[in-house]
């Protein structure tokens, strides 16, 4: 899993890597993101935590966390 800068200058992870680890398929992901049931947040670390970068992923009943080095690889996760 990576965390990529998209075309507009967004941050992005693949919706495929997300919905496997919040086990539902990518497509019922898609759908509750175009619902707006998808809680995305990105925080971008400070102090002794410069240069990486955490997502935080929410569903209505679960929900999956990541931190990014600086090149976009995943160092650590948690899901709930």
């Amino acid at each position: 899993m990576r965390l990529d800068l998209g075309l507009e200058g967004d941050w992005m992870v693949d919706p495929r890597d997300l919905a496997s680890r919040l086990n539902v398929s990518t497509n019922e992901l898609k759908r509750l993101n175009r619902l707006g049931r998808v809680d995305a947040q990105l925080a971008t670390g400070a102090d002794e935590d410069t240069g990486l970068s955490r997502v935080i992923i929410r569903l209505s009943d679960r929900g999956w966390s990541g931190v990014f080095d600086e090149s976009g690889a995943l160092i650590s996760e948690d899901a709930w």
